[in-house]
């Protein structure tokens, strides 16, 4: 069950994430933001987009003992 609820909650924040990256993009485009933090905001929704897929797609790597003891 804490398998399913970490992959729903990783896609969610990663549907997130791309909708965010989209709306800096628009930002940076329309003026409202400037460009350096516009560019620094894409950097970081970017980096979580990645880092959140993978957890969708092996949410056991979540498991507290694959920290300490390798698989």
């Amino acid at each position: 069950m804490l398998n399913r609820v970490v992959s729903v909650s990783s896609l969610l924040l990663v549907i997130a994430s791309v909708v965010f990256f989209l709306a800096g993009a628009w930002g940076i485009m329309s003026g409202a933001i400037p460009v350096g933090e516009g560019v620094f905001a894409l950097a970081g929704w970017l980096g979580v987009a990645v880092v959140f897929s993978y957890r969708h797609s092996d949410p056991m790597w979540l498991d507290p003992v694959s920290i300490v003891r390798p698989r």
